[in-house]
């Protein structure tokens, strides 16, 4: 199947660390349409699981629906560094913590239709506590260890509700995409 053709670019949004463009395009059938087009570094989050199975868990203020949500850490990958590297230093910014073995569980595209982000996402063990494990992030404003009983009860009951949160859990512990080999 042809792909869509760029006519032009009608107009262009420009953030610290991604775009927005509105772009007017060719379909196959010879139609004009517009689409957005979201260029966003590409970005690495963390199920950090502590030694007794409970999972490490981030609240902060999302702009975009104006409330405090509970997340796994997570953050954008910047020019040049690896996504290991990229999770590493993120955790270690908003928890305080600090990560000694990583596996990566999924490779995902969060909002195909019209972003470019790719979000990799890592299982996380040999949690390090540092010392005091202060917040120190104008993002994150508290930390919360959860079993998965409640964390059960708080995807249930809408508290846990974020997209890459839901996916992270639902692919860590439904063991629903199996490893090749």
């Amino acid at each position: 199947m042809e792909k869509e053709k760029k006519l032009r670019t009608v107009a262009t949004i420009r953030a610290r660390s991604f775009s927005v463009n509105l772009d007017e395009v060719e379909l196959p059938s010879g139609r004009v349409t517009e689409r957005i087009r979201v260029i966003h570094p590409d970005a690495a989050a963390l199920v950090p699981i502590l030694e007794d199975g409970r999972i490490l868990f981030v609240k902060q203020f999302r702009y975009s629906i104006k409330e405090e949500t509970l997340e796994i850490p997570a953050g954008k990958i910047d020019p040049g560094e690896d996504p290991e590297a990229c999770i590493r230093r993120e955790f270690k910014e908003e928890t305080g913590y600090t990560v000694r073995n990583l596996e990566l569980i999924l490779k995902y595209v969060p909002a195909i239709g019209y972003s470019s982000e790719v979000l990799f996402i890592y299982k996380g063990t040999g949690i390090i506590s540092q010392k005091g494990n202060l917040v120190s992030s104008d993002e994150i404003s508290d930390l919360k260890i959860l079993s998965f009983d409640d964390i059960r009860s708080y995807i249930n009951k809408g508290i846990i509700k974020d997209g890459k949160t839901l996916i992270a859990l639902y692919t860590l512990y439904c063991n629903c995409f199996k490893k090749d080999g």
